[in-house]
């Protein structure tokens, strides 16, 4: 774990949810698809596909918004409004971060581009592999593995 630098902390806009990273994501992406072009009011959505007994909210308390979903749960601030993570059925075991809420989020580039056919014209993520859709379950454990080997780390 020292290659990683954890822990890690991290917190929404206005700091009254805190958090902590104890274990390596899994994995970088930016999703490109609709949904997270406006959740984010960006591009695409950063994120960290982390284990989930590796992250914990250590202060305040997150609200559901986004989509509403029973099979997705978009967390926020319910202060400052900060999308901070997401939680979903098919994530099961994982959390999906957003990484700027890390208080050093300057070494995070996205390894998978995924649901590149919502890709805005002229966005470049960085990554280095992407998919049209969401990568089919069968690839993330190569993702996760080139991800280990390959990905960008803190420091």
């Amino acid at each position: 774990m020292s290659h990683w630098l954890l822990p890690w902390t991290a917190s929404c806009l206005c700091g009254r949810v805190k958090m902590r990273v104890t274990e390596a994501p899994a994995v970088a992406t930016a999703c490109h698809c609709k949904a997270c072009q406006k959740l984010s009011s960006g591009p695409y959505s950063l994120t960290l596909l982390l284990p989930a007994a590796g992250f914990e909210v250590i202060e305040g308390a997150t609200e559901i918004g986004g989509l509403h979903s029973p099979d997705v749960r978009h967390h926020y601030c319910p202060h400052c409004k900060s999308w901070v993570y997401t939680t979903a059925t098919a994530l099961a075991g994982f959390v999906n971060f957003r990484a700027t809420m890390l208080e050093d989020a300057s070494w995070v580039m996205p390894f998978v581009d995924m649901q590149i056919a919502d890709k805005l014209p002229g966005v470049v993520s960085g990554a280095s592999r992407s998919y049209p859709g969401f990568p089919p379950p069968e690839d993330y454990g190569s993702l996760m593995e080139a991800f280990a080997k390959e990905g960008a780390r803190p420091g």
